[in-house]
């Protein structure tokens, strides 16, 4: 008589690859046993840039200003990059974020994060993602003008 192996049992599958194929991968078991990237992931657009604006928010107001200057590839800062960084309004913007962050972090934080907000132009929409192939559509809300 044979002893079964998981192989036999599982038709070659583990109960680990089942819980994952059936959708049933808890996070705790994805911290635990690996597979945090197993499927799509959706990271927010202004997520890094949060990220950098806590840790020193003088460095996510200079995120904020140049980001649309930024380029795709090397060399990803250009001149022209660096004019719009050092016009007399947008060192005003980091310069005051860098006063009110020296003013015990919070003011500063406060501050920077509203600009953020106020960058983004309030635009509202709603991005849907097939989890199959991980491409995503941007479906926006576009409200016409009713006058």
């Amino acid at each position: 008589m044979s002893i079964p192996t998981v192989e036999s049992v599982t038709g070659g599958t583990d109960f680990l690859e089942n819980d994952i194929n059936d959708n049933n991968y808890t996070l705790f078991e994805r911290v635990m046993y690996g597979g945090i990237g197993y499927g799509v992931i959706v990271v927010p657009t202004n997520f890094f840039k949060i990220i950098f604006t806590i840790i020193f928010p003088p460095i996510g107001e200079i995120l904020n200003i140049i980001g649309k200057y930024l380029l795709n590839n090397f060399p990803y800062i250009t001149w022209d990059t660096l004019k719009y960084l050092f016009q007399f309004e947008n060192l005003n913007r980091i310069i005051y974020s860098w006063i009110l962050t020296s003013m015990f972090y919070v003011p500063g934080l406060v501050y920077t994060l509203a600009q953020l907000t106020s960058s983004s132009g309030g635009a509202t929409g709603v991005t849907r993602c097939n989890p199959d192939t991980g491409e995503c559509v941007d479906l926006s809300i576009n409200i016409p003008n009713s006058t």
